[in-house]
């Protein structure tokens, strides 16, 4: 299962084909961004508590069906990584086996400051949330996993495996202004998370491009969640985050 749309259901086709697993994609409905060439369209819901209310009851709904759902996989990357976190973070009663971020964020404040002045991302979050963070702070910590860690502690306790990955390559530092690997994009609440948890927790670096670590090792992020075994593991480091100390130096990239 992932949210985001067309754009980000598209990035998990072959790995579903590829473990015979069925995909379930959400879009928002104002969301436009329905393939390439249309980004001028897209509009996510960057959190929507009632939009997330909604795709948070579609497992069930599929139950109800008929559906049998062995093992729910929340798994997404950039916007849909944050997007699943959230989820989630607020719906932790949804006990998915694993949520697996790959090179996202975790804080919406974080992912606006880094873009630029006049970024077609950032006037679009202005947009949905009525303002920048310095306009409405509430709002902005209100719609990220990084103010709702109570929420992914619960869910890890009924036992979801929480796997975060993210890239630290200069390319990735370079695309994404650091978006994606500094500090306060996944490092700073994996620490936050193993003090809430009151145990260490890990996360993934790898050197890869953004993405690639779906791309082309869908199957080795399956394997970290402990979903299956694969024919080739994800080439990452292993990073802990334990509870009272700050996140390790090489888990995140500076400015």
């Amino acid at each position: 299962m992932t949210l985001g749309g067309p754009i980000y259901c598209r990035q998990l086709v072959t790995l579903a084909r590829n473990v015979d697993a069925s995909l379930l994609c959400s879009d928002y409905g104002p969301n436009r961004y329905e393939r390439v060439g249309q980004r001028v369209g897209r509009r996510e819901d960057w959190g929507d508590p009632g939009y997330l209310a909604q795709a948070a009851r579609l497992p069930a709904r599929l139950r109800m069906q008929g559906v049998q759902i062995s093992k729910l996989v929340l798994l997404g990357v950039s916007y849909s990584g944050f997007a699943n976190a959230e989820l989630v973070a607020l719906h932790p009663e949804l006990r998915p086996a694993a949520l697996i971020v790959v090179d996202s964020y975790l804080d919406l404040t974080a992912r606006y400051d880094a873009l630029p002045a006049g970024h077609e991302t950032q006037s679009e979050i202005e947009s949905v949330l009525g303002g920048t963070p310095a306009d409405e702070p509430a709002v902005y910590a209100a719609r990220s996993p990084s103010h709702h860690l109570a929420g992914l502690a619960a869910a890890i306790r009924s036992g979801t495996t929480f796997v975060d990955v993210w890239s630290t390559a200069a390319e990735e530092q370079r695309e994404f202004a650091g978006a994606t690997c500094s500090l306060s994009a996944n490092a700073q609440w994996l620490a936050d998370l193993a003090g809430e948890l009151g145990r260490p927790v890990d996360g993934y670096v790898t050197q890869l491009p953004h993405a690639h670590a779906l791309w082309d090792r869908g199957q080795g992020l399956l394997a970290l969640a402990g979903i299956r075994p694969a024919p080739r593991a994800l080439d990452a480091r292993r990073v802990t985050f334990r509870p009272g100390q700050p996140p390790p130096a090489d888990s995140y990239c500076r400015p």
